[in-house]
């Protein structure tokens, strides 16, 4: 019974990241799909930069909104994998917390290296 509460504390938060971040995508995703054929505007090829993407957002382009979904469904697995790392570090998992920080450090050295 004492494995089942930790599997439980880990298990629970990265779970609603996961799943959250895979909704707020794919409602971001579908409103800027829908308003790129509403205006009739082509979508990009990849994904433009982050000034190019609050612009397109602030003009209310529904590429940037698709570029929005883009970002927060690469954001996801960030989050999820941050969540495990403060999940571990809580119910006092130190090596698994450490696993995980660098599979986080890897995710952000990947993305760091995709953006330019």
């Amino acid at each position: 019974m004492d494995q089942v509460q930790p599997q439980l504390a880990l298990t629970r938060p990265t779970a609603v990241v996961l799943v959250w971040g895979f909704r707020v995508s794919a409602a971001l995703l579908l409103v800027g799909l829908l308003l790129t054929a509403v205006q009739g505007e082509t979508l990009h090829t990849s994904l433009e930069g982050i000034p190019d993407l609050m612009r397109e957002l602030l003009d209310g382009k529904g590429s940037g909104v698709v570029g929005l979904g883009i970002l927060v469904m690469i954001a996801t697995p960030i989050a999820s994998a941050t969540s495990i790392v403060l999940t571990c570090l809580r119910i006092g998992d130190r090596r698994y917390a450490l696993i995980t920080a660098a599979v986080l450090c890897i995710l952000l050295v990947s993305a760091a290296l995709a953006a330019l």
